[in-house]
């Protein structure tokens, strides 16, 4: 009887299990007004976003979609009156509200909630324009302890982080964790060949890399471009194996290597874009056991942008600007009679260039980022407003194009009665979406030097590393960087290298020329292999 007893009290208690569990409330968080210049205007939907994410509670407190909210509020609220109709008309328990107002360098924030019962909560925080976010950390915080009640334990598990896979891997430069990546993805390590593939050391510098299927038999071969030869080469036991070489027209200085499969019949022309003194002096070449140039001075320099909206390969063009060495307008290249030509133009922001352009894909469609002359990243919305510039840089290089500037409407001087400046050409950016999530990244180099950093013209790196930044609704955020790598990145690319199936963070390397700068420079390959199997859901909230 007591047994019989005790199991029909165990199924009361689980019938009666879901009434009892407490109905999850709900919360709104409405875009925030911005005072202050024009480009901080972005601020008032990142602001949204960012609250939004640190406040979901699952199962607690779930968030109304920013979709609805822009639907059903046609303005923001004057005072906690106008709110409470808002709260009313949206249908939540909770709404939070607010403003930015910034001031030079200097902002107020001020943030309010709502309650069920309409009592306002608001709180008014002075702050630096550089620690908006730590700032919003905070406020965060507070809502989730003092407002919902959740346990201060559970809002610090209940920051973004991604799910570990992989324990080698820096993952915002704080904690140790992985994204489909691998053992050697992480700060330091104490075995640097781990995880790791690294060809030969060769007998070169390298000036550009390009992965991809140059004779179109369904496997990759690896290019290299020097300063003054193409080479070709497949990774055959674990070697890297050279099968080919072409030497290139003299009297050039090559700048970049790109690849695209312009005739659509899956084997990619490699396009190389050179200068002839100051001059565009580009080529494209074909590969088939053999590299046969396929056109030859070509007036434009030339790059391949992944164009919106489809974000295919495109091949552009630009020719050189009268004010400013790298500021013409680029055009979409078209084939007419046998040779490529300007045509259409494309719109960038001032300063962009077929070198230091780079389209990101965002959900509402795309960013334009730039690499400008200081090697930093300036971020600008598809319309061309200015989101955000980085205070590190990036994708910093030694290679660049001496010319000598005109004043407008006059012929460039000659070299002797003028000074000569540089344009330097920053390395690629990658965007790619390697966690399968609804958030693309962005996969950059960061060259590492002291000296660079006071002088402007140093450009020879001892140090590198690998970054994956992504876009935080604010500014660009580190997920994942690789270990220092000794030497100087040339190049990189997210390819199979190998053809065994397995995705590949390819990177070039040169070596240093050592404090004096006399050590010759020598080039090698490094190869991380992706770990993609469980990438589906890699990045989640912990909560």
């Amino acid at each position: 009887m007591f047994k019989r007893l005790l199991i029909n009290l165990a199924v009361l208690l689980l019938c009666a299990a879901p009434a009892l569990a407490q109905e999850a409330k709900t919360f709104a968080v409405l875009p925030f007004g911005v005072h202050g210049p024009q480009e901080y205007q972005y601020l008032s939907q990142g602001i949204q976003s960012m609250l939004t994410t640190r406040l979901t509670w699952p199962e607690n407190f779930t968030p109304l979609d920013a979709g609805t909210v822009k639907k059903t509020v046609t303005s923001l609220p004057a005072d906690s009156g106008a709110a409470e109709k808002i709260r009313q008309a949206l249908g939540v328990d909770y709404l939070v509200w607010g403003s930015l107002t910034v001031m030079g360098q200097e902002c107020s924030l001020d943030v309010n909630t709502i309650d069920p019962a309409g009592a306002n909560q608001p709180r008014p925080t002075q702050t630096q324009l550089s620690k908006v976010i730590p700032t919003l950390e905070t406020v965060a915080q507070d809502i989730n302890t003092q407002v919902f009640g959740k346990p201060e334990s559970a809002v610090a598990q209940a920051q973004p982080v991604v799910t570990p896979m992989n324990e080698a891997l820096i993952v915002n430069e704080t904690k140790a964790g992985t994204a489909y990546a691998n053992p050697s993805l992480k700060y330091e390590d104490a075995d640097s060949t781990m995880g790791r593939w690294r060809s030969q050391t060769l007998p070169f510098a390298s000036r550009g890399m390009v992965v991809c299927d140059g004779d179109g038999d369904g496997q990759n071969e690896v290019f290299l471009m020097t300063s003054s030869s193409i080479i070709a080469y497949k990774i055959a036991e674990g070697q890297m194996r050279q099968v080919a070489e072409m030497d290139l027209p003299n009297g050039r200085n090559y700048v970049r290597l790109n690849s695209i499969d312009l005739n659509r019949d899956g084997r990619h022309e490699l396009v190389i874009a050179a200068a002839a003194e100051q001059n565009p002096y580009s080529l494209i070449i074909g590969f088939d056991n053999g590299f046969s140039i396929q056109q030859d001075r070509i007036p434009y320099f030339l790059g391949v942008l992944n164009m919106p909206p489809t974000f295919s390969p495109t091949l552009v063009g630009q020719s050189v600007g009268r004010v400013k060495y790298m500021e013409s307008q680029i055009h979409q290249m078209i084939k007419t009679g046998g040779k490529y030509e300007l045509g259409p133009t494309v719109s960038l922001p001032q300063g962009g260039s077929v070198f230091n352009v780079t389209f990101l894909p965002v959900e509402d469609g795309h960013q334009v980022l730039v690499i400008d002359d200081y090697d930093r990243m300036r971020v600008y919305s598809s319309t061309g407003g200015l989101l955000t510039v980085t205070e590190e840089t990036y994708a910093g290089s030694n290679l660049g194009i001496e010319y000598h500037p005109a004043a407008l409407g006059l012929k460039a001087p000659s070299a002797k009665n003028s000074p000569q400046y540089t344009a330097y050409v920053p390395l690629r950016a990658i965007p790619c979406n390697l966690d399968r999530d609804k958030r693309y990244e962005l996969i950059i180099s960061r060259n590492i030097s002291v000296s660079a950093q006071m002088f402007s013209n140093y450009r020879d790196y001892p140090q590198s590393e690998m970054h994956s930044l992504y876009w935080d609704g604010i500014g660009m955020s580190l997920q994942w960087k690789t270990a220092r790598i000794k030497g100087t990145v040339t190049d990189y690319a997210l390819a199979d290298m190998d053809n065994d199936g397995v995705l590949d963070l390819v990177v070039n390397i040169n070596s240093h020329t050592g404090m004096t700068g006399t050590a010759k420079k020598r080039t090698m390959v490094v190869a991380y292999p992706l770990d993609l199997s469980g990438a589906d859901g890699v990045q989640k909230i912990k909560q």
